[in-house]
């Protein structure tokens, strides 16, 4: 049937003349370049992409007005339902979780020892952690003023603890290997002398089960980030354990105009990580586990016959890594180094950023590539990128 410009404008067809050009996107307006992230849930990355779910429930938030008190009480019930836990709320992270802790376990909820802080003049002023578990985050406990002694064994922690301790702290990740003193010993440690124990475990999700586990085990303070795999906002936290500490906790946080009120957290926040919590302990790991090692195996399959390459599953040591794989190659035979190759994916098109595993700590051979925040079909041009950079190598 013969269309005319008529016929066109009655029925609503569209008109193939001039096709409109695509907005550009928000980054790409702000001159910010995005990447496929074949690295992890680091918060200098970005941290990870929050669940539709979430983002329909923090849009919706933001939408009324609130009392943030009662949505932090009124949350916290449900995120303490949910975990087991004796009472929860949200933080602003997992260091404004710790330093909230820390203010739990030096001023108390006693606004004029709160008003003081970080003076602690007066007050316990001691945490005492092993030496394996002191980094950069601990920033988070020194900010309220107190001082960290270290420990490396049982009898050593026991020997630290004085009047001036106010508590113990473990810290859970892959960058604290190597303690000496188990989680359950510390606990015992720390009850044994009337003592709280804090415990920094921010990315110790999955497995799903650590959400409850900790506080089973009778750890008294456990902060957890809200932006790594429970794909929550980036900018929240978790802050679970016993009642009474909880609420002195609370006491010290924002909304509250006291120390740590620069740890704000919003309602948006507030619902979006408690919707974040709710999925999680529903989602299907073993599934999601399974999902991102087929990634890899794609990867590893798609760089076979790239001489002399070599790839490999480097085993985690702990349950809340990525499945990671290792590509190897002889660098000065090629005349590409692991950190040559991490800066061209980097500077490519698509930006893509990879790990330089020889940096790790544990160290590690070669270039990681990591499956928790890729989407799919991103596996395949990572895998052609590496492919490409190898086989175009200078030797």
């Amino acid at each position: 049937m013969k269309t005319t410009r008529r016929r066109v404008l009655e029925t609503g067809l569209a008109l193939p003349l001039v096709a409109k050009p695509a907005a550009p996107s928000l980054y790409s307006r702000l001159g910010v370049r995005t990447f496929i992230n074949a690295y992890g849930t680091l918060t200098t990355l970005g941290g990870t992409i929050v669940l539709p779910e979430v983002r329909r429930a923090m849009d919706e938030a933001s939408q009324s007005f609130i009392p943030i008190h009662d949505l932090q009480k009124k949350v916290g019930e449900r995120l303490a339902q949910l975990t087991g836990a004796e009472a929860a709320f949200v933080t602003a992270g997992a260091s404004a979780a710790l330093c909230l802790a820390t203010c739990a376990v030096t001023a108390g909820g006693d606004p004029a020892r709160i008003d003081r802080l970080p003076d602690l003049t007066g007050m316990k002023s001691e945490i005492v952690i092993q030496k394996a578990h002191r980094n950069s985050y601990d920033h988070a406990f020194r900010m309220v003023g107190v001082k960290l002694v270290d420990a490396e064994t049982a009898e050593e922690v026991r020997r630290a603890i004085g009047p001036k301790t106010a508590a113990l702290a473990m810290v859970l990740s892959h960058n604290s290997l190597g303690h000496q003193v188990s989680l359950e010993d510390m606990i015992a440690i720390a009850h044994g002398a009337g003592l709280p124990l804090i415990l920094d475990a921010a990315a110790e999700v999955p497995p799903a089960e650590n959400l409850s586990r900790f506080v089973k085990m009778g750890v008294d303070l456990v902060a957890f980030s809200g932006g790594k795999e429970l794909r929550g906002p980036q900018c929240s936290g978790l802050l679970m354990g016993r009642k009474d500490l909880m609420e002195a906790a609370y006491a010290n946080s924002a909304p509250s105009n006291r120390f740590a009120r620069i740890a704000k957290v919003g309602k948006e926040e507030i619902v979006g990580l408690l919707a974040a919590v709710e999925l999680y302990l529903k989602r299907d790991h073993a599934a999601e586990h399974r999902g991102r090692v087929a990634m890899l195996e794609r990867v590893a399959k798609k760089l076979q016959g790239v001489a002399p390459v070599k790839t490999e599953f480097i085993p985690n040591l702990d349950a809340s890594h990525s499945p990671r794989l290792s590509v190897q190659w002889d660098e000065g035979k090629l005349g590409l180094t692991v950190a040559q190759m991490v800066a061209g994916l980097r500077e490519g098109d698509p930006s893509i950023v990879t790990a330089d595993m020889t940096r790790f700590r544990p160290s590690w051979k070669g270039l990681g590539i990591f499956a928790n925040q890729l989407r799919p079909g991103e596996e395949s041009i990572v895998a052609e990128r590496v492919r490409q950079m190898l086989s175009k190598a200078p030797a």
